[in-house]
């Protein structure tokens, strides 16, 4: 379980990882208020890290919405799921505003349905600070694991003198769907970041936590050729029917 024991020996505390410009949101207090153990990082990734591999972005609503509509949003959360198993968006403040900023209610929806379908992220809606911190202090407790277990904090890129399992964890972490502690399970199974790119899809199948459907998503990025990208794309709302479209 990652979490820390009170003085006592008896009680385990739950640990979070916090993002040093967190800090004045309020939140990291209210955490400590409720005997959670806050830990600061300046994360490249996320605000909070509830688990080893589970990473939370905070948002104000306002910030949702005008990120969903100049693509933000979509940038950070592709860039969760590529790292972090479970990818979470909490969106803090009063969900009624969202009809007042929203441009187009219909382009919101389809937004939204991006998010949950396309890049499997979860997003939960609370009204205050306080309200963020029982979520964060709820999900991390539920989410908990074995004992032991150190978070995936990412800060940057493997630097060269980086110990070589590490370096092997990001190469293979860079797979599709796959984070730090599914690329260790991978690792474990097929012995080298080689192994794992040449197993089959069954082979990739059999291992816990993939199944058949992820699998073929890393076959097909491991395989399909490369097209080349002129300059880099990202998401933005088509306002006329609300879908996300490549710019």
């Amino acid at each position: 379980m990652w979490e820390s024991w009170d003085g006592d020996g008896l009680a385990p505390r739950v640990r979070i990882v916090c993002d040093e410009r967190e800090r004045a949101s309020g939140v990291p207090q209210e955490l400590q208020n409720l005997g959670v153990s806050v830990e600061f990082g300046q994360l490249k990734l996320g605000d909070y890290l509830v688990s080893p591999d589970t990473a939370v972005e905070r948002k104000s609503v306002r910030d949702f919405v005008s990120s969903l509509y100049d693509g933000r949003l979509f940038h950070q959360v592709n860039d969760l799921v590529r790292v972090y198993h479970n990818a979470f968006v909490l969106v803090e403040g009063d969900p009624a505003e969202i009809s007042m900023i929203s441009r187009n209610p219909k382009s919101y929806y389809g937004a939204m349905a991006a998010l949950t379908l396309t890049f499997n992220v979860k997003t939960l809606f609370t009204p205050s600070p306080a309200d963020t911190a029982l979520a964060l202090e709820a999900m991390a407790r539920r989410l908990a694991k074995g004992p032991g277990e150190k978070p995936t904090i990412v800060y940057d890129r493997p630097s060269k003198s980086s110990e070589l399992h590490l370096q092997q964890v990001y190469l293979v972490s860079a797979l599709p769907g796959v984070g730090p502690s599914l690329a260790r399970r991978l690792l474990e199974r097929f012995k080298t970041p080689r192994g794992v790119f040449t197993a089959t899809v069954p082979q990739l199948a059999m291992v816990p936590g993939v199944g058949r459907a992820r699998a073929e998503r890393i076959s097909r990025s491991l395989t399909a050729p490369f097209k080349g990208v002129v300059e880099e794309s990202s998401p933005r709302l088509d306002e006329a029917d609300g879908t996300v479209e490549e710019r």
